[in-house]
């Protein structure tokens, strides 16, 4: 199939200064004396932020563009490292005439930040400091860097994995990036920004605030870049339902009610951004189901968010998801209309990075149990004709379907000779007509998908054009024992603390389940393509992608 691609970065100047949490005439590095001099810094929204060609992550996906954000930047940290001392101060931005530290200008889609007070200039003394940055802090990540002394700090800040608690389920409030990254409605976000990596500043002596706060020309001024510590995920559909062929081509039945929900970002990342983009989780790898299922401490929901399962979860009739809406001149303007959506409504939903190590086929470390991935809830009416027994079928009903492939409105009459069953066949039964499909966020090739890297600072947008065939009837890839029919939750399994399925496994007393397509270990692609979908990332980088999915 066509793979439009689609790739947007965001440009964010910040013309900053630096002011000392401790007194600025008493800024002391090692048995260095009283501060004699002023340093600023400049921050710049990461320009290439998208993936680079390495060893671990060979090219880009689905590039189509660069998207500018629409960033609400209230606060910037800096940290100054002078010798064996940390100091940091928290500035407020705001705009024109707010009388804040800087004042934000926005030119098209660059924003500068400008130092306005005496505040924005640090004083310390003269020789060799590193400066690191945090735009946006939040309570968790201000917490983890408030650590002296200097080691500490830098580990915390480049190496130390930092967990983001998740609502983990059943009752959905947060996902692990929703600790980083809050929309403000339609109009703005607040996102986390970190360096790119930080850097070090040869400060000269005696110079005033004035003079490293110019406008031309300053003195003691260094330059970083910063780049949003999540990525982003968005879906659309060219219609609303579908018809689903069979194998002979008349219509199989009916796809509607398209719904998503998004799983299996990390739910830990370190704070500055590996120059290789690996992540915590990034050497784990299922080996079997039972290491994909663990418990709650050493399976995968111990390194893996699967909080968005349940958003706007519904148990009774196990549904829910956000319903997806049409993009209809995708195809004509991809980047015009992904844009477009992004500074309106469907601007998805936000993602912790998540990678692993590239190989070509199969060999590749991406497994359907490690890698972020989109679920498609569906409603599938199937035509009258597909039914073996003559039974009429009522929509929103159970339907089941049987190994030969056929469907039956009871799994009596599917094992039933005289209603068109077979005799003991395994049978499928699909609860109020639901069916699953999945989607990589960022697949290397559409269909035979191997990689699919997230990376902060993306956006993936994925456009369904289409279902080939029925989708799977539950979800495998949640981290709970399918062989426990009473739930990972029941008294009589100790041991475990996971939430139940939102997605489980049917069961029919006396009928057993045929074998899920679907297994954590595999490779990303399968033995058949269920859904078509156009994926775009978005400066924000920006891929979409078409999928017309089957699975």
């Amino acid at each position: 199939m066509k793979v439009t691609k689609l790739f947007l970065t965001a440009a964010i100047a910040l013309s900053l200064g630096l002011t000392a949490c401790s007194n600025d005439d008493d800024i002391s590095s090692g048995g260095e004396k009283e501060g004699n001099t002023n340093v600023s810094v400049t921050l710049k929204m990461s320009q290439n932020s998208g993936l680079r060609a390495t060893k671990a992550l060979p090219e880009d996906y689905n590039n189509i563009g660069e998207w500018a954000g629409k960033d609400d930047i209230k606060t910037v940290a800096v940290y100054l490292i002078d010798g064996s001392s940390v100091t940091s101060k928290s500035l407020e931005v705001g705009a024109s005439g707010s009388g804040k530290d800087y004042e934000k200008i926005i030119n098209g889609s660059d924003i500068t930040l400008v130092p306005k007070t005496q505040n924005a200039a640090i004083k310390t003394t003269a020789g060799a400091k590193k400066v690191y940055v945090l735009v946006n802090g939040t309570t968790e990540v201000v917490n983890a860097l408030a650590k002296t002394p200097v080691a500490e700090f830098e580990n915390a800040y480049t190496q130390a994995a930092l967990y983001l608690a998740n609502s983990g389920a059943q009752t959905f409030t947060n996902t692990s990036a929703d600790k980083l990254a809050v929309k403000n409605g339609t109009t703005d976000e607040t996102i986390v920004m970190t360096n790119v990596e930080p850097k070090t500043i040869n400060v000269e002596a005696n110079v005033t605030d004035t003079e490293t706060l110019a406008t031309t020309s300053p003195k003691n001024r260094v330059s970083l870049e910063v780049e949003r510590a999540v990525a982003r995920v968005m879906v659309s559909t060219q219609a609303l339902s579908y018809t689903v062929p069979s194998a002979g081509g008349s219509p199989l039945g009916v796809i509607s009610d398209i719904n998503w929900v998004l799983a299996q970002g990390e739910s830990s990342l370190y704070i500055q951004r590996k120059a290789d983009w690996v992540t915590p989780s990034y050497s784990w790898v299922p080996t079997s189901d039972a290491d994909f299922w663990g418990t709650d401490i050493t399976g995968s929901s111990s390194k893996y968010d699967y909080s968005g399962l349940f958003e706007n979860y519904d148990s009774a009739n196990q549904f829910g998801g956000t319903a997806v809406k049409t993009m209809t001149d995708y195809a004509t303007d991809p980047y015009g209309q992904v844009t477009a959506e992004l500074n309106a409504e469907l601007s998805g939903k936000f993602i912790l990075p998540n990678t692993h190590a590239y190989a070509a086929g199969a060999t590749s470390s991406y497994k359907k149990g490690n890698t972020a991935y989109v679920l498609i809830r569906a409603k599938f009416t199937p035509a009258a004709a597909a039914f073996a027994d003559g039974e009429t079928y009522t929509p929103n009903n159970d339907f089941f379907v049987g190994e030969n492939g056929k469907f039956y409105t009871t799994a009596e009459n599917a094992q039933n000779t005289a209603k068109g069953g077979v005799e003991d066949q395994t049978v499928a039964r699909y609860v109020k007509g639901k069916v699953l499909y999945y989607a990589w966020v960022n697949p290397d090739a559409v269909p035979a998908w191997y990689n699919s890297p997230v990376i902060r600072n993306n956006v993936y947008h994925i456009h369904i054009t289409g279902f080939r065939n029925l989708g799977t009837n539950w979800n495998p890839l949640f981290p709970e024992d399918p062989n426990n029919p009473k739930g990972p939750e029941d008294p009589s399994n100790p041991g475990t603390n996971l939430p139940l399925n939102p997605d489980p496994k049917p069961s029919v007393p006396g009928y057993n389940e045929p074998e899920n397509p679907i297994k954590p270990t595999d490779p990303l692609t399968t033995p058949e393509t269920w859904m078509s979908v156009d994926v775009k990332v978005l400066p924000w980088t920006l891929h979409s992608y078409s999928v017309s999915p089957g699975i």
